[in-house]
C-alpha cells in the first residue's frame, strides 16, 4: 500500500494524550500543502481504549466535509503510534483569544463565531452514511478551546475525540461522564439519552463565556439545581435578545431546546442588524486590533535542517497504513550547501549537520508556541505568536563513521528525548512563558487518603485529598495507594474555569 509523504518542520505543542507537529504533504509535480500531524504519546497509546478513541476521532471527523469543521485527511500508525493528519489552521483557539482580549469578545464578533460553530454542529448532526441513515454524531465537548479562529477570519470546530456516533468502536466507560465541566448538558451529566441538543446546550454556554468570560455552570450549586430542573441564571449584563436565545439553548429539558440549525438561524438573525461588514471580515478585523499575532516568523535554515520526512513502510494486508520517520536528507544538504564549506569525504551531509550544530552553539532550536508550553489546542492549530526555546537531542554523541542520514534516529530522537543545555551563570535569565492553569483534585474513600497522585507520569505530584494547580489540557492521572497498590490510570480535562474553589475532580 502506498501513501502520501509528509515532511515535518516543527513541533507545535503537547497535551496529555498527543503531540502536534506542523508539516507538509508532498506530492508529484511540486505539490506541497501545509498540514498538521497529531500523534499519540507512547504511554497514552499503550491504553487500547485510548487508542481506539483516537482512531474513532479521525474516522468520525473524516466523514464531515464542512467549511467550519477541521478536516481530517489521513490516519494510520507513525513509528507504531496512532496518528492523524489534519487541516492546518493558522490562528488561535477562542480560549486563548479570550485571554488576550481581556476576557470578553465584542458582541458582533461573538455572534459571528457562534453562528459558524452552530452551522458546523448542524452539519455534523445531520450527517448520513451512504444509505442515507443518520450517523448520530454528537460532539459532546463544545467549548471555547475547541473553537479555532484563523487569522483570515475563518472559524473551525475541532476535536471530535469524545464525539458520540452510531458505529463508534470505543464506548465511554461506565461511570465516566464525557465532556468538560461547565459545559455539560444535564442529560449528558446523568448519562441519559443524548442527541444534538446537548451540543446546543454547550454552545449556548460557550456564547455566554464569549461575552462574559465565564460559564455560570462552573458553580456546582448551579449545576445541582439544573439537575433538579432549575434554569441556569445568566449574566444580567447580557443584551435582552441574546440572553433570551441563550436561555432557550440551555433549557433544562432537552426537548425545549432548539436544534443546531434553528440556533444558527436565530444567532444569524441577532447578528444581521449588528453587522457593518461581512462576518468573516469582521472577525479578521478584530484579530488585527489585538496583540494576538505579533511578527509571524518566516521559515529559515533551521526549520529546513529539522525537516523530518514521514514515509510509508511495510503494511500488513488489510491492516491500518503504517509510516516511519526518517531525516530529510535532501533538505539538509540543500540547506547546508549555502552555509558551510564542502564536507569531508565519508561524512557527506552528516559532518555538515554536526558542524552547523557547533555554529549554532551545540544545539538545535525547536520552536514552540509562546501561549502554551505543556498544552496545545487541537492538532490543527498553529499560534503564530512564538518565541524560540532551545532543546538538545542526542545527536552529536551518536555520530558514527558509516552512518547515513536516512538511517538516523526517527522523530522521537529529535522531539521527545531532549537533553537540557548546561546553565551558563553569565547568561541572562530567559523570560518565563505564561501557561494557563487550572486546579485538579483526586477524591475517593478513606482508603485513598495519603495516596500519591502522579499527573502525566509524574510531571506534577501531590497527595490525596490535596488540590494541585496544573496546566490547562487533558491529563493522565495515576494513583498509588498508601499500601503501594496502583489504581488504573484515568484521563481528565482541566480548563481555566477550574479554579481552586471549583476544582476539577477525578473520582476513584
Amino acid at each position: 500500500m502506498t501513501g502520501p509523504r509528509y515532511r515535518i518542520s516543527r513541533r507545535l505543542g503537547q497535551g496529555g494524550m498527543a503531540e502536534v507537529f506542523e508539516a507538509e504533504v508532498v506530492g508529484e509535480l511540486g505539490f506541497v500543502r501545509k498540514v498538521a500531524i497529531k500523534r499519540m504519546l507512547g504511554d497514552a497509546a499503550a491504553d487500547p481504549g485510548a487508542a481506539r478513541r483516537f482512531l474513532d476521532e479521525a474516522r468520525i471527523a473524516s466523514r464531515l466535509h464542512h467549511a467550519n469543521i477541521v478536516a481530517v485527511t489521513d490516519v494510520g500508525l507513525l513509528d507504531d503510534l496512532p496518528f492523524q493528519v489534519l487541516e492546518f489552521v493558522d490562528g488561535v483557539d477562542v480560549q486563548q483569544l479570550l485571554h488576550r482580549a481581556g476576557g470578553k469578545l465584542p458582541l458582533d464578533v461573538a455572534l459571528a463565531v457562534t453562528a459558524d460553530v452552530a452551522h458546523a454542529l448542524d452539519h455534523a448532526h445531520r450527517a448520513t452514511d451512504a444509505d442515507g441513515h443518520l450517523l448520530g454524531i454528537v460532539h459532546r465537548d463544545v467549548k471555547p478551546s475547541n473553537v479555532l479562529v484563523a487569522w483570515s477570519g475563518d472559524v473551525k470546530l475541532a476535536d471530535f475525540g469524545i464525539a458520540l456516533a452510531r458505529d463508534r468502536a470505543a464506548r465511554t466507560e461506565t461511570g465516566i461522564v464525557a465532556g468538560t465541566l461547565g459545559f455539560i448538558a444535564p442529560e449528558q451529566r446523568t448519562r441519559s439519552e443524548v442527541d444534538g441538543r446537548a451540543d446546543v446546550f454547550a454552545l449556548g454556554l460557550t456564547l455566554h463565556a464569549f461575552l462574559t468570560g465565564y460559564t455560570p455552570l462552573q458553580d456546582i450549586t448551579v449545576e445541582m439545581a439544573l439537575l433538579e430542573g432549575t434554569p441556569i441564571p445568566l449574566d444580567a449584563a447580557l443584551p435582552a435578545d441574546v440572553k433570551a436565545l441563550i436561555e432557550r439553548a440551555v433549557a433544562p429539558a432537552r426537548l425545549a431546546r432548539p436544534s443546531a440549525g434553528e440556533f444558527a438561524s436565530a444567532v444569524g438573525a441577532l447578528l444581521a442588524p449588528r453587522l457593518t461588514r461581512d462576518a468573516r471580515g469582521l472577525v479578521r478585523e478584530f484579530l488585527d486590533t489585538i496583540d494576538v499575532s505579533p511578527n509571524k516568523r518566516k521559515r529559515g535554515a533551521l526549520d529546513d535542517l529539522l525537516g523530518i520526512e514521514v514515509v510509508p513502510s511495510a503494511t500488513p494486508d488489510g491492516d491500518v497504513r503504517h509510516y516511519k520517520t526518517v531525516v530529510a536528507k535532501k533538505r539538509v544538504e540543500a540547506t547546508t550547501l549555502d552555509i558551510l564549506p564542502p564536507p569531508r569525504p565519508r561524512r557527506t551531509g552528516l559532518f555538515a549537520l554536526v558542524a552547523l550544530l557547533v555554529v549554532l552553539g551545540g544545539g538545535i532550536g525547536v520552536w514552540r508556541l509562546a501561549s502554551s508550553t505543556t498544552t496545545t489546542p487541537d492538532a490543527a492549530i498553529a499560534d503564530a505568536a512564538i518565541e524560540p526555546a532551545v532543546d538538545f537531542p542526542d545527536v552529536a554523541e551518536d555520530v558514527a563513521e558509516d552512518v547515513v542520514l536516512d538511517a538516523a534516529p526517527p522523530l522521537d530522537a529529535f522531539v521527545a528525548s531532549k537533553r537540557p543545555k548546561p546553565i551558563d551563570a553569565g547568561a541572562p535569565t530567559p523570560t518565563p512563558v505564561a501557561v494557563e492553569t487550572g486546579w485538579l483534585q483526586v477524591v475517593g474513600g478513606e482508603e485513598l487518603v495519603g495516596a500519591q497522585v502522579l499527573v502525566d507520569g509524574g510531571k506534577w505530584k501531590f497527595f490525596v485529598p490535596h488540590k494541585h494547580e496544573v496546566a490547562v489540557g487533558s491529563h493522565r492521572v495515576e494513583v498509588i495507594k498508601p499500601d503501594g497498590t496502583k489504581l488504573p490510570a484515568k484521563t481528565i480535562e482541566v480548563t481555566t474555569f477550574h479554579s481552586m474553589r471549583n476544582v476539577a475532580k477525578l473520582s476513584y
